[in-house]
């Protein structure tokens, strides 16, 4: 972990040592300004276009899968299965500079077993990049080790035992990358709810239109289903894995209040329909379709955004559905839950290089 706290802090010495730059040239100054035009309303937002800003954030993720049958009827409540995993809480450091946001989470060691519920491993990756017109998100998380929620529908010994059906093999994994388009950039900030280098001064509102890739597995050495179960689930009562390959698009909606120039809440909804090429595994054999399924996204965020320091409290849960009309419904979530605080550094306008990149075309795109 210290190698990459090292490589960051050569990686930004880059701008803070710009004081130790003995000249100047006033003409390549003039004509960095004339780049940096502002784009949006200053009265509503402001954007911390020369601050370096450090972070110390504790989250946790969850994934789940639930799995409802709607082929027979049901009088014992037993065609909803809902698979959880929890991670452990990490703890780590975010640092942001312009546009660019890497956070450095810390090792963390499996969840251990809590209330019957056993044991979970998670892997976390991502990386954001753009401004409040366009942004592009991505991210790849994979858990390993379930635990059924709904094991009190069909095991009566578990009100003895308060142990949950577990799955320790079962895994899910879920690429997403997303492109988010804002149509009120101008007024409304997107990343001051859920970033550190805006700051909403006035409540805004603004439409949202996004287009998605994403890659869904659920894989298991087993049925996922309890054998309890299984004569209501027909030839899916021995599936033990789904994988999914997605294209699609969302509309949507985002809004902030705003409270005395800091304090503030966010709310952002979409959602929409996407292509999905599904690889069902039943053990002994596989079933291919590509289907019309749907994906969304709802976030929630609620803190304290002063000119240097700032909290901010989120949940964030980004879902697909892959549902088979009268047949099955699978819905996969990806939760995580976040606390933030923050301090923002001034570190003076940035040199050589950085501005010739700011210069190109792929930053401007997301300008």
């Amino acid at each position: 972990m210290y190698k990459y706290f090292v490589l960051i802090a050569v990686f930004f010495s880059t701008f803070l040592d710009a004081q130790d730059v003995e000249v100047k040239v006033a003409q390549d100054s003039l004509r960095f300004k004339k780049i940096k035009t502002v784009k949006w309303d200053t009265t509503k937002y402001r954007k911390y276009n020369y601050v370096f800003i450090v972070g110390v954030f504790n989250q946790y993720r969850d994934f789940n899968n639930e799995i409802i049958q709607e082929i027979n009827k049901d009088s014992l409540h037993l065609s909803n299965q809902t698979y959880v995993a929890e991670s452990n809480v990490t703890g780590g450091l975010s640092i942001s500079y312009d546009k660019f946001q890497i956070n450095l989470g810390t090792r963390t060691k499996p969840r251990e077993d809590q209330q019957g519920k056993g044991y979970t491993k998670m892997f976390n990756i991502g990386f954001n990049f753009g401004d409040n017109r366009w942004v592009s998100e991505n991210y790849y998380r994979r858990f390993k080790g379930f635990y059924n929620k709904s094991t009190p529908n069909f095991d009566t010994n578990y009100k003895h035992t308060n142990a949950y059906y577990l799955q320790p093999n079962m895994s899910s994994s879920l690429f997403m990358s997303r492109l988010l388009y804002f149509s009120n950039y101008e007024n409304f900030s997107y990343k001051s709810g859920f970033g550190s280098n805006f700051r909403q001064l006035k409540s805004a509102f603004t439409w949202i239109i996004g287009v998605n890739y994403s890659a869904y597995t659920m894989l298991n050495d087993s049925s996922v289903i309890p054998i309890q179960a299984r004569h209501l689930f027909n030839d899916y009562a021995q599936m033990r894995g789904l994988k999914s390959f997605n294209i699609g698009g969302t509309f949507g909606a985002a809004a902030t209040i705003v409270v005395f120039k800091a304090w503030f809440i966010n709310g952002h909804f979409s959602f929409g329909p996407e292509i999905q090429n599904r690889n069902y595994d039943f053990t002994t054999h596989s079933r291919r379709i590509s289907y019309i399924g749907a994906s969304g996204i709802g976030r929630f965020s609620m803190g304290l955004n002063l000119n240097k320091f700032y909290f901010l409290v989120s949940i964030n849960n980004d879902y697909n559905l892959y549902n088979s009309k009268k047949i099955i419904k699978i819905k996969s979530e990806a939760i995580t839950h976040n606390l933030t605080l923050g301090w923002r550094f001034n570190s003076g306008e940035p040199i050589g290089f950085y501005r010739k990149f700011q210069q190109t075309r792929l930053y401007k795109l997301f300008g």
